[in-house]
């Protein structure tokens, strides 16, 4: 018996301008073809088969692209390492920030 994935919820339809204009500011976008690309705002429904190919754009370039998406920018192993790591999206921004400061400041 094939054992499917089940989607969260029934996919929401078209991407609406402004989340196209996200996902087609990747400079991977004209030669990318991954089924899944974590900038996609319906992401969440997307599906990744064994074989297919990847995002290959840079963690960098995803974060600051997906800053309004709820997975910002990023896949979902590294949402669940940032929580497991700092505890929270914000406080691994914090984290961050402080780094940059610390190192202008120095």
């Amino acid at each position: 018996m094939k054992r499917t994935r089940q989607r969260p919820d029934p996919p929401r339809g078209e991407l609406t301008r402004e989340e196209y204009a996200v996902l087609s500011s990747c400079p991977q976008f004209d030669t990318c073809d991954a089924p899944k690309c974590p900038l996609d705002a319906l992401y969440d429904v997307r599906v990744y088969l064994r074989g297919e190919k990847r995002c290959r754009a840079r963690k960098a370039t995803r974060i600051a692209l997906g800053a309004g998406l709820p997975n910002h920018g990023l896949f979902a192993r590294e949402i669940r390492g940032i929580e497991l790591y700092y505890g929270s999206w914000e406080r691994y921004l914090e984290r961050k920030h402080d780094r940059v400061n610390k190192g202008v400041s120095s």
